[in-house]
């Protein structure tokens, strides 16, 4: 269980698995606010970071993804999902 600064307690049992390709369109159809990172979480049962994390390596640069994380499984699937649903 997490706790967050409001008080806010949810389920984490999907902390650290695989993501799926339908559960990150879902994530990177929507905005990234601070209200779309919690909903998202508790909906998947993930940790926050998590979540923020998606949004951050959906706004990298290729260039910059190729540099740090270039053979990384998860970030390239995030890279390829942002692309899907028309991140720019």
């Amino acid at each position: 269980m997490a706790i967050m600064k409001t008080g806010d307690v949810w389920n984490q049992e999907n902390k650290r698995k695989p993501w799926t390709e339908e559960e990150l369109t879902v994530v990177l159809s929507d905005t990234p606010t601070k209200s779309n990172c919690i909903k998202y979480a508790k909906a998947f049962k993930r940790g926050l970071g998590s979540i923020t994390q998606i949004y951050r390596w959906a706004m990298t640069s290729e260039k910059e993804i190729k540099k740090q994380r270039g053979e990384e499984k998860f970030v390239n699937q995030v890279k390829k999902i942002s692309k899907k649903v028309g991140w720019v």
